[in-house]
């Protein structure tokens, strides 16, 4: 069953931290419910129920399409809303070494919110990847990353187009959506990140590499949006 957030809770889920590039697993209790269940959401702004028919779920949005499913779901209002810690969404999955040598993955290592804080050195470009133009962790008014978002590196992004991976299953990603964007931060020395390896989730491997902003990044520190691949 699909849902779309109200405009409060868009709000409150923009408060809270990512999952992942792109979604936020939630626990949550529906209105007049005395129970919390948990739920994907995609942009903080189209719920998913996360039960054993989420693999259903993904491939009806791959087929109808992520606005038009948005389009005709109901409003849903959500209460106590907690964000799930990534580690209980991950998968025990093996990735494969044609993966790790002819698309340049990599194996083991930890998430992005396991490793300790760094500072940003002014220079380096960081790129969000995203099926949606209107990405919401992006604060285009002010030119800068929402806190609690998700990137990846540039160099990660350019290896990733140059041995045509597929960034879905790369950065294992919920919605099965052709990834069409490509946002481009480049955050100041003050500004402070952690970096990690994208772990398997959502039948995907993972194996690219992520770069998590627990505070967002400083203002006009967003550079420009282009097309996937350019």
């Amino acid at each position: 069953m699909f849902y779309k957030t109200t405009s409060a809770l868009t709000v409150d889920l923009l408060s809270l931290p990512e999952t992942g590039m792109g979604y936020q697993v939630v626990d949550a209790k529906r209105k007049d419910k005395y129970t919390k269940e948990r739920f994907l959401v995609y942009n903080s702004e189209l719920i998913v129920e996360l039960d054993a028919r989420i693999f259903e779920s993904k491939q009806q949005i791959l087929k109808e399409g992520f606005n038009r499913i948005l389009d005709k779901a109901n409003y849903l209002t959500l209460e106590n809303v907690a964000v799930v810690n990534k580690s209980v969404i991950q998968e025990m999955r093996y990735l494969s070494e044609s993966k790790t040598r002819e698309k340049q993955r990599h194996s083991g290592g930890r998430g992005a919110t396991d490793n300790p804080k760094e500072n940003a050195d002014g220079r380096e470009m960081f790129v969000r990847l995203s099926a949606y133009q209107n990405d919401r962790r992006i604060d285009f008014e002010n030119k800068r990353l929402k806190p609690g978002t998700y990137t990846t590196t540039r160099g990660d992004y350019r290896v990733c187009v140059l041995y045509k991976d597929d960034p879905v299953d790369r950065y294992a990603l919920p919605n099965d959506e052709k990834v069409k964007w490509a946002f481009y931060v480049q955050p100041k020395v003050k500004d402070t990140l952690q970096r990690g390896l994208v772990q398997p989730a959502f039948g995907h491997d993972g194996g690219g590499i992520e770069v998590y902003f627990a505070d967002g990044t400083s203002r006009d520190t967003y550079v420009v949006m282009k097309p996937y691949g350019e």
